[in-house]
């Protein structure tokens, strides 16, 4: 496990850490089975040296990040599919293989890895007593498999459930990222708290408020860092410069490309390599000092975003 210290220090660098981009998806191109139910959870137990082959090809392409495939192996969702006698090989599975390959690389003392604790599953019907049991539950079986941090990813969630999160997790001894997805209001142009898979494609979209506001209220409670999760690409600046202004901490951005139609990822609003790499520079000059990339992002995008931010 890499210090907390060492990880401050790269936050607060000349150059932006790179985190690494989806794993779900990334999963599905390389020929991983989705489930229907535990999504991409599922390849742990079926193909694990698919998981092996994706946390390896993002560190080749440069990624400082990389990311438990754990998002969807929640106590929640594995419960709901008649899967809950599996919920910790699995997620100390998914963090152990995120480990043998960073150790594995010969740039290791660099690599640090992010325990995925999401609110995938059907949490929302959950008492808030539950639900953050839940999250800590996950949360204690990744960080006593060696990840060095811990980044909230609260899809689609409520202030509520996000602060239930924080709450699960701010005392496990390793760094909490604070991951919320937000949406541009569509009459003002306001950026919100909220879900959108995909402007030009997806009708699915929930707002919950001003992201300012959300921001604001949900790191009062705590969190190391603040990200901008799976959200469409062209909110993305504005809404680092929103986090930005509204946290005085790290401030990061993770978009997506395309959007779920159960259960696989619909490859659309597709980017080139080069125009995420000019983007995430734009993300940067904005305030993030994290960028990577969410479901439809993949190694090709992070090798890109990572030559060219990570260059003398």
């Amino acid at each position: 496990m890499a210090s907390n210290a060492l990880l401050d220090s790269r936050l607060h660098a000349d150059k932006p850490l790179i985190l690494d981009g989806a794993i779900g998806t990334e999963l599905e191109r390389l020929g991983a089975q989705m489930d229907d139910g535990v999504w991409c959870a599922r390849a742990l137990a079926e193909c694990p040296h698919i998981v092996h082959r994706v946390h390896r090809r993002y560190i080749e392409a440069g990624a400082d990040v990389i990311t438990t495939n754990s998002f969807a192996a929640t106590r929640a969702s594995m419960i709901q599919h008649g899967l809950g006698e599996h919920f910790q090989s699995w997620n100390r599975l998914a963090a152990r293989i995120a480990r043998e390959e960073r150790d594995r690389s010969a740039r290791a003392e660099n690599i640090f890895i992010a325990g995925s604790v999401s609110t995938y599953g059907s949490f929302s019907k959950l008492d808030i007593d539950t639900r953050t049991r839940y999250f800590r539950s996950q949360a204690e079986l990744l960080t006593n498999e060696g990840v060095d941090l811990l980044i909230l990813e609260s899809l689609g969630s409520t202030v509520e459930t996000v602060k239930a999160m924080i709450h699960a997790t701010s005392d496990l001894g390793v760094p909490v990222w604070v991951s919320l997805s937000c949406v541009r209001n569509r009459d003002d142009g306001a950026v919100n708290f909220g879900i959108e898979e995909s402007g030009q494609s997806s009708d699915v979209i929930e707002e919950y408020g001003p992201l300012d506001s959300a921001v604001k209220d949900i790191m009062a409670v705590g969190g190391d860092a603040v990200l901008m999760m799976h959200s469409v690409r062209d909110v993305t600046e504005d809404a680092v410069k929103v986090m930005r202004d509204a946290y005085a901490g790290p401030v990061g951005a993770y978009p997506n490309a395309g959007y779920w139609t159960r259960p696989n990822w619909t490859f659309v609003d597709q980017v080139t390599p080069e125009t995420y790499r000019d983007d995430a520079a734009a993300w940067v000059r904005a305030g993030a000092s994290i960028v990577g990339g969410c479901c439809g992002v993949g190694v090709e995008h992070i090798r890109a975003v990572a030559k060219a931010l990570k260059s003398p």
